[in-house]
């Protein structure tokens, strides 16, 4: 139980490469900005959380149990765990807002690294 709250008590998740690696796939870092600039000033109750990251989704193609991956391994750290929108609301928008912004950078990252990667194999 402890591994399922305590992304609550610490400053950054921490995340597991495993939930990272499935979770972050083509068009997370898209979804993951849909659905930030939506949380900004979204009502910040668990209803609303899940309505927003629906929309997102559904703009991207995706239903809701795929859509909320990519937000749920940036805030928890971990694609399992306990309900999304409840562990938002009790987060709060900054922190939450904070994680979604801390995963963006890392794809963001993740992305420059690729074709240099790609690049240095061919050769």
């Amino acid at each position: 139980m402890t591994n399922n709250v305590d992304f609550l008590f610490l400053d950054e998740p921490v995340i597991e490469e495993d939930s990272w690696n499935k979770a972050m796939k083509a068009g997370a870092a898209e979804l993951l900005a849909d659905v930030r600039a939506a949380f900004a000033d979204v009502a910040w109750e668990a209803e609303a959380l899940k309505d927003t990251v629906t929309t997102a989704g559904e703009a991207h193609g995706m239903k809701l149990g795929k859509a909320q991956a990519p937000v749920r391994v940036a805030v928890t750290g971990r694609r399992i765990g306990l309900p999304l929108f409840e562990s938002l609301e009790v987060l709060g928008r900054e922190r939450t807002l904070a994680r979604i912004d801390a995963a963006q950078a890392r794809l963001t990252e993740l992305a420059a690294q690729a074709p240099a990667e790609v690049t240095t194999a061919v050769e």
